[in-house]
């Protein structure tokens, strides 16, 4: 069972999850002093692709993306948006990306993922805002001089819970430490991968949800609980 990212009727919540770095529940980060918007693994085209390989899948998902990327810029009106990588899912669905890009009248800075990697709008690999290290984290990456902290993608983290009856519950999720954030995927089509038993232990996962965002950290070894 999924959340859903944003139910009739309930608005966007968000949290302050590093000073001056909020995480939104439209699985977004804001960057409040560089006014940066970032979002990871957008996979734009997903079903697309999947159609010109023979996969029938049904045309959704791309509608989704451009809504809450809206909604998003109208509501922090920044001066940067960045991508971080697998902006599309394939070269052959990069046709919605490339309309929105040519319309929205804020600048976005691509960065390159390993699904870019035959769509040639996408081709810088890390980029550097102030103390911050940009990219898709598909590849480790020394900091560079003059950066702490690295804002990366790739992974689709994700919390999930088992009541040991067969009830599943999975949201997207950030990973957070002093050093690194992992993004949650921006697409609608990505399940999630449980991040639960890989948090090490200096690290807080950030469970979201639309109504609400939590953290969660480790207790004895592999157990999550809220943090207070």
């Amino acid at each position: 069972m999924h959340a859903r990212l944003k139910p009739v009727g309930i608005e966007p919540t968000r949290k302050e999850i590093l000073p001056g770095i909020w995480l939104d529940s439209r699985l977004a980060l804001w960057v409040a002093a560089e006014r940066i918007l970032v979002v990871a693994d957008l996979h734009w085209g997903y079903a697309a692709s999947h159609r010109a390989r023979g996969n029938l899948l049904p045309i959704w998902g791309d509608d989704e993306i451009e809504a809450r990327l809206a909604s998003l810029l109208a509501d922090y009106a920044p001066g940067e948006m960045i991508w971080l990588g697998d902006v599309v899912h394939a070269a052959e669905g990069g046709a919605r990306a490339e309309s929105f890009l040519r319309t929205t009248p804020v600048p976005v800075t691509l960065i390159a993922g390993n699904h870019d990697r035959r769509w040639h709008v996408a081709s810088l690999r890390s980029l550097v805002r102030g103390r911050f290290h940009f990219h898709h984290g598909d590849q480790d990456m020394a900091l560079p001089a003059g950066t702490t902290i690295e804002l990366v993608g790739h992974h689709h983290p994700a919390a999930s819970w088992g009541d040991n009856a067969g009830s599943r519950l999975k949201v997207p999720a950030l990973v957070a430490n002093a050093r690194r954030l992992i993004l949650p995927a921006f697409s609608p089509w990505a399940a999630g991968t449980p991040w639960n038993n890989t948090l090490d232990p200096d690290d807080i996962l950030w469970a979201i949800t639309s109504r609400r965002i939590f953290a969660l950290n480790q207790v004895n070894g592999s157990r999550l609980s809220a943090a207070v």
